[in-house]
């Protein structure tokens, strides 16, 4: 039975192992709030918080720690660059000049295509605003120039429509 109540009495402290039972805050100690009458006054329970003092060096210690082995296995953080890489730096920056200036290009083909875009939107509206003149129904080639007229504004409509489809395409590779 002692070894138990040894057991449960080694148990019941769960702070780091230099630390002693009377250094940690428990959920049951009630602080006791005074007005702070001078700005520099400590607070109830400076010095009893978890982990304080050599605990903290030693995680920041291992922190670092396990940071420099990263380091030395992945290389600089976002960089893509192990450190076992084969590129030098002024590789990866000639590398990296060359895929900006891909994509400046890219974003200009872009742009040209959206220009391309509204410039054929707004021929599409002058076409369609274009005045057929009405036919005379007592004149049979009045009837037969509006007709052609009108199929003319039509194909011309689907002209422009089925190159907007295609730029629209080609817009897509960029996105």
């Amino acid at each position: 039975m002692s070894s138990m109540k040894d057991l449960l009495e080694k148990m019941t402290f769960a702070g780091e192992p230099e630390q002693k039972p009377g250094d940690q805050v428990r959920g049951t100690d009630k602080v006791t709030t005074v007005k702070r009458t001078v700005p520099y006054q400590k607070h109830p329970l400076q010095g009893k918080l978890v982990g304080g003092g050599g605990a903290a060096e030693e995680s920041v210690e291992h922190i670092a720690d396990q940071l420099r082995k990263e380091l030395e296995e992945y290389g600089a953080l976002g960089s893509g660059i192990s450190s076992g890489s084969s590129m030098d730096r002024t590789e990866y920056a000639q590398m990296r000049r060359d895929q900006k200036a891909q994509q400046q290009q890219a974003d200009s083909q872009e742009d040209d295509i959206e220009d391309q875009i509204k410039g054929l939107t707004q021929q599409s509206i002058a076409v369609s605003k274009q005045p057929v003149p009405l036919p005379n129904p007592n004149d049979p080639a009045s009837i037969q120039q509006f007709a052609a007229a009108s199929r003319q504004k039509r194909a011309e409509k689907q002209q422009i429509a089925l190159q907007k489809r295609s730029l629209n395409q080609a817009k897509k590779q960029f996105t």
